[in-house]
């Protein structure tokens, strides 16, 4: 079994998973306005202020841009069972994650339930990414 694989596909998935899901909220913001965008997260529907358009397609810019990195560093590095690789996926994910369970989930925002896919991926990168490396250390 190719541990390293695995772990690059669970980044990968979970680069994949942010970059659509921030092309879902980008488009809706776009298409049927910030107050219908922000109903994703529990907003009533009511006018909001301009500027929270704006806001809300910067964070799905940072959220498809997160989702970027990630998805390149695991098919870059991770796939060859780069240390490296490893260390900025699991590091970058995490800080991501950090601030998802802070500013989404435990304010009530986002449900554990539906962050759950990408906590699936994360720790199927992060775990298997690092039986990879533990078996095979030599990989820088």
């Amino acid at each position: 079994m190719n541990y390293a694989k695995l772990g690059a596909i669970g980044f990968g998935l979970w680069g994949l998973l942010h970059i659509a899901g921030a092309g879902f909220i980008l488009f809706t913001a776009i298409f049927d306005g910030p107050a219908i965008g922000y109903a994703v997260y529990g907003h009533d529907g009511t006018h909001l202020p301009g500027a929270t358009g704006a806001v809300l397609a910067y964070f799905s810019y940072l959220l498809a841009l997160s989702g970027a990195v990630v998805l390149g560093v695991a098919a870059k590095m991770n796939w060859s069972n780069s240390q490296a690789g490893l260390a900025i996926n699991t590091a970058s994910v995490a800080l991501v994650e950090l601030g998802l369970i802070l500013f989404l989930i435990v304010p009530g925002y986002l449900s554990l339930f539906e962050a759950l896919p990408g906590f699936v991926f994360f720790a199927m990168g992060a775990i298997f990414g690092g039986i990879a490396c533990k078996r095979d250390p030599s990989h820088a």
